[in-house]
């Protein structure tokens, strides 16, 4: 429930959505309805949509409707089971437009008279939200007001049950109810004391003053404040605001078991540090925050060694976060003075290395921005953050210290170069230059690979349905051992049928690629032929050869082997069975041996995608020693062709919607500068550059091809064409701008 109301913190538009009848939204499937039947006089029913009553009927719809935000990549709104919120701090209708096209495409209807619209205070889970802060809901408050003492304990239980909902309301809530407490204890009679009504009072006053919290903002640094009694330990999570005024998040206490009471206070104190932290866990962990406490024995835990016994578990359990202890008199917030601490000439030990503090002072003196708003301590000129004294970088030397830190610290991304630069220095939207610097960092761009995904949506080659509109050729190699001089196995295969042709060679030139072309051209000549970009299917000769023949040469994108898909999936079925071929007889067989009989195991067997052996689709019939039988498919294999067709039309649609969640539109300009990456084998050249460039953009070739001023070592050429996926934006350092603010 917390985790719904942080994600309305930066929230200043809100709208409530209420499904009718919400678990109707819900088919039953066919086969379930009879568990879902009911007798009455009439007959008997059953449900064809989600009852009410059911036990999981509760997740079940609040799964679907989750599923749907989620499914659409909606991060503007949330839901509580049927209640839905769209919150934005901007562009709400726009917002709103979704959620109601989204709710037409899904067949959700909603209840016109329970929705709320475009309202900057709302109700939610009890709650009311308003602009980042979170108070009580008033209805709710009204009906605790209105309570009478209890008379018993079942009363009293009812009245902490409907208080404990809001107990991170309240401060020091386990001292406020521990008189209360007492009367819950088995063999303790009911006595309602005037400790207890003082205690029932106050409860109700400090819920019916309606308390306020700030919602949990994650850019924010969280301060957790401790403290420790003989009979509670309390915590208080606070974040301060752009003015360093802290306000709270949520307020936490529980009273102390027996045993823990015989703990000394230097234990207390570390107990209500460890308590808070698991209290806090989704709030701290990931995060790096502070702890202020009252107990100065504590600023030495996280790094004290040797500890023993409870002290070393919970030492233990504090390693898990990132936190910083601080000791603060009585737990107030009492800012430290400048002077005494020496904040500045401190930073500046650190920052020396960066900047030279007397080209510091002299810039800051010539810089408008520098101005008043200001602190001037021992002539340089600072800003104070979260009781931090950080130097005001000058604008003429903004692009020096990004330098000095980018270059001496190994070219870091951006939030470890926000660790290394906004601890000791400020200027206003340091963070948006340093991410602006990063991004225009040269070596950066040529050197680190890839975070962010590919461009470039799926672009097939369009499936054909008749055999011989379009087969593919291709090679593998290593085949250089078992008994065999030849090491190369070339695989050719027809489109529309997926049938498969192999030969075995000691080459790959142009000459041994015609000669098995030749073979496969007696029984019919393709229209098309897709082919890689090796040098032998580029040559004048193969090249003379197809246009002799009338065959249409198609090219893959260079160390693009997707283009040409269906070969090379079955280059990998076709080598694994050779692989269990050789490996399954105790005397080495050549594997040009067994080739033929692995290539009609291939074309006998039914594909996965087509539901037909390729020698089907491709003869019309199966061989009489078929393993499969000849009269398996009763189709004419005409119809068989137009299935196999349809079934690998719908393949293709669905491979299609696969790849393109891996990968993003994008469309460059002539003129455009980008970096290629480059193709290297694994575990080779752990130094080299993964990116060369940067080359301009030419033309656009294709949807995915761009020919760039990349020279080409294989044709001489002076260009490539390439495909978009090995393409990366190029941020040339010359166009960098930082801000003049």
């Amino acid at each position: 429930m917390d985790s719904l109301l942080d994600k309305l913190s930066k929230a200043k538009i809100f709208s409530s959505l209420d499904l009718a009848s919400g678990y109707w939204h819900v088919p039953i499937h066919p086969k379930d309805t009879e568990k879902l039947a009911f007798c009455t006089n009439f007959g008997l029913y059953e449900w064809c949509r989600l009852p009410f009553g059911i036990k999981v009927a509760p997740a079940i719809f609040n799964r679907l409707i989750r599923r749907i935000l989620t499914k659409y990549k909606i991060d503007f709104a949330c839901n509580y089971f049927d209640d839905i919120i769209v919150y934005s701090s901007s562009e709400h209708w726009k917002h709103l437009k979704t959620i109601f096209e989204i709710c037409e495409k899904e067949n959700i209807k909603l209840k016109l008279s329970k929705c709320v619209f475009a309202q900057t205070k709302i109700s939610f889970l009890g709650y009311e939200i308003e602009q980042g802060k979170v108070s009580p809901n008033n209805a709710n408050i009204e009906t605790i007001k209105k309570l009478q003492p209890p008379t018993n304990v079942k009363e009293l239980q009812r009245f902490l049950g409907s208080v404990n909902v809001y107990n991170k309301f309240i401060p020091q809530y386990s001292k406020l109810r521990y008189p209360l407490n007492q009367l819950l204890k088995k063999d303790v009679k009911f006595n309602w004391t005037n400790e207890c009504q003082d205690a029932f009072d106050k409860l109700k006053e400090t819920l019916t003053t309606k308390p306020v919290l700030n919602l949990y903002n994650p850019d924010v640094t969280c301060h957790v404040f401790v403290d420790a009694s003989q009979k509670s330990v309390g915590a208080v999570l606070k974040q301060p605001d752009a003015s360093d005024v802290f306000h709270p998040i949520a307020y936490h206490s529980r009273t102390l078991r027996d045993y823990e009471k015989n703990y000394a206070i230097t234990e207390l104190e570390c107990l209500a540090i460890v308590d808070a932290l698991d209290k806090f866990y989704y709030y701290l962990h990931g995060q790096k925050f502070v702890i202020h406490t009252d107990h100065a024995a504590l600023v030495w835990l996280k790094n004290v060694k040797n500890l023993r016994g409870r002290l070393f578990r919970w030492s233990l359990k504090l390693s898990m976060f990132d936190y910083e202890i601080k000791y603060q008199k009585g737990c107030t917030n009492i800012e430290a003075d400048m002077l005494s601490r020496h904040p500045v000439s401190h930073h500046l030990q650190h920052a020396v290395h960066l900047l030279d503090i007397n080209e510091i002072k002299t810039q800051q003196k010539n810089d408008n921005l520098c101005g008043p708003k200001y602190h001037e301590v021992k002539d340089v000129i600072v800003i104070k953050k979260r009781n931090l004294y950080k130097i005001v970088v000058p604008f003429s030397l903004k692009l020096k210290l990004l330098n000095q830190a980018h270059e001496q610290f190994g070219h870091p991304g951006v939030q470890k170069m926000l660790n290394l630069i906004t601890p000791q220095y400020y200027w206003p939207n340091i963070t948006s230059d340093i991410t602006e610097f990063v991004k225009h960092c040269s070596i950066c761009q040529l050197n680190k690979k890839r975070k962010q995904k590919r461009f470039g949506l799926l672009q097939q080659v369009p499936p054909t349905s008749t055999p011989f509109e379009c087969i593919s050729v291709d090679t593998v190699g290593g085949f250089n051992y078992y008994n065999s001089t030849k090491k190369f196995l070339h695989i050719v295969i027809d489109h529309a049928t997926r049938h498969v042709w192999a030969f075995p060679s000691k080459n790959e030139n142009s000459e041994t690629y015609i000669n098995i072309l030749k073979q496969i051209f007696q029984i019919q000549v393709p229209v098309k032929l897709l082919t890689d970009r090796n040098a032998a299917f580029t040559s004048s000769r193969f090249k003379k050869f197809l246009r002799n023949y009338n065959v249409k040469h198609l090219l893959t994108t260079a160390h693009h082997p997707q283009t040409n898909g269906k070969v090379e999936r079955v280059n990998q079925s076709l080598v694994t069975r050779l692989k269990c071929k050789v490996n399954s007889t105790s005397t080495k067989v050549p594997w040009t041996k067994l080739l033929e009989s692995v290539t009609n195991e291939y074309n006998l067997t039914p594909h996965s995608i087509t539901k037909y052996p390729p020698a089907y689709l491709l003869l019309g019939t199966l061989p009489y020693d078929s393993p499969i039988g000849q009269n398996s498919y009763y189709e004419p294999v005409n119809e068989a062709r137009n299935l196999a067709f349809q079934r690998t039309i719908d393949y293709h649609n669905k491979n299609k919607i696969r790849y393109d969640a891996r990968f993003v539109d994008k469309k460059f300009n002539p003129g455009d500068l980008v970096v290629y990456e480059e193709f290297h084998y694994p575990n080779t050249r752990k130094l080299t550059p993964p990116f060369s460039g940067p080359y301009e953009v030419i033309k656009q070739c294709s949807e995915v091809t761009y020919e760039i001023n990349k020279p080409n070592p294989l044709t001489k050429q002076a260009t490539q064409i390439v495909h978009i996926s090995k393409l990366r934006c190029f941020h040339s350092p010359d166009k960098l701008k930082l801000s003049h603010e």
